[in-house]
């Protein structure tokens, strides 16, 4: 053997080799949730000459864990608290109603008109929040930023704020069985199993040809005026699977399980609806999002409701109500009463009579959309008499 070498059979065995009797865990639990203000004529707090003022949300409270009797709110500063730099707006997070000291951290963004979340700021660590206090951000972000069209941060002069508050409780040391794998390692596989799907289905649509699909979707709409005869735009073509569709629709699986002139033909021909539409709603088959849905989203809560994707009439319809105005109001009214969505006509019928009903009447959208339909008028009537 030469010198620096070891013969390794001489060695000892090396086990790593051990029993249990018992096992025990401690386990902290973190709780999420989360709270959306919508501050209206935000611009108009700017303008205000008072050099300081307060805003409050109303209070919130978790949905589950040990602290859903807590309660929470949001103050904000539309131009900046005392101590603040010049040309910041403050947010903050207060913890109103509690009977133990909370730890917590919180994130807060600004939702733009893309529903996209921007200027976002989070704590970096979580703090110790007894009842009456309140912890944010003194310099949030310049408000004289906010009012800038480019940065499509207001939407109709409306600031959206989003907050995520997570709450740590107390670790608790148990005993347990002993498993190779815990259930947060269970929850993280699925998660990412999840994602790697919708990953793989998002290529799917994406890379679909004639070649790969067996079916077609050819959308034709006319130019301008939808009640035109002649003039209509060269067709656009999608190409999809009827298994997915077949399986997300149960408008598309009726066609397909049948002797349908689409199902021959192997050819969806669709004029009421545009090309962007479609793709969105094939985006949403796929993938289970939409991912600007605010685009299109009178006509995809049509699309929905006609194919009977319900999850996705469910989406358009929330964002409906986030953006509802003085000019889309009538729209939006005349949609819900189509569609019966009894939910959607009552927020808006809410919105018309709180202080809108001469601004709204007064729009060519009133005059096109309700004007023109009776039962419509008298339902707001009704509802202005009763506010």
């Amino acid at each position: 053997m030469s010198p620096g070498t070891t013969n390794s059979s001489l060695l000892p065995i090396m086990r790593n080799e051990y029993s249990l009797d018992s096992v025990c865990c401690t386990r902290r639990t973190l709780h999420t949730f989360s709270h959306m203000w919508i501050v209206e004529n935000f611009s108009s707090y700017l303008e205000d000459p008072e050099p300081i003022i307060c805003l409050s949300s109303s209070p919130f409270s978790p949905v589950s864990g040990c602290s859903v009797a807590t309660q929470w709110r949001l103050v904000c500063y539309p131009k900046g608290n005392y101590g603040a730099s010049s040309n910041y707006m403050s947010i903050f997070l207060e913890y109103i109603k509690g009977e133990r000291d909370i730890k917590a951290k919180a994130e807060y963004s600004l939702v733009n008109r893309k529903c996209e979340l921007t200027e976002m700021r989070k704590d970096a660590q979580f703090s110790i929040y007894k009842c009456g206090n309140s912890r944010g951000f003194i310099n949030y972000v310049k408000f004289d930023t906010l009012t800038l069209v480019e940065n499509e941060t207001l939407d109709d002069d409306k600031l959206k704020i989003y907050v995520r508050i997570t709450i740590m409780d107390d670790a608790i040391t148990e005993e347990t069985k002993y498993q190779e794998f815990d259930d947060n390692e269970s929850v993280n596989f699925t998660t990412r199993g999840f994602e790697s799907l919708v990953k793989d289905f998002t290529q799917l649509l994406l890379q679909s040809t004639s070649k790969m699909s067996d079916i077609k979707i050819r959308v034709t709409v006319p130019y301008g005026d939808c009640n035109s005869d002649d003039s209509f735009e060269s067709p656009v073509t999608f190409h999809a699977h009827k298994l997915i569709l077949a399986a997300r629709s149960p408008v598309f699986a009726a066609m397909f399980s049948n002797r349908t002139l689409e199902n021959t033909t192997n050819t969806i021909d669709i004029n009421d609806l545009h090309p962007n539409t479609i793709q969105s709603m094939l985006e949403y088959m796929y993938t289970g999002k939409v991912t600007d849905i605010k685009n299109s989203t009178v006509e995809l809560y049509r699309c929905a409701d006609k194919y009977q994707l319900e999850d996705l009439r469910s989406q358009a319809e929330m964002a409906l109500m986030n953006s509802l105005s003085i000019d889309t109001s009538a729209e939006i009214l005349l949609l819900a009463d189509q569609h019966h969505s009894e939910d959607l006509k009552s927020r808006v019928i809410q919105f018309i009579v709180s202080g809108n009903l001469k601004a709204i009447t007064q729009t060519d959208g009133w005059h096109r959309y309700v004007a023109c339909t009776p039962d419509l008028v008298t339902e707001v009537i009704q509802a202005t008499a009763i506010e």
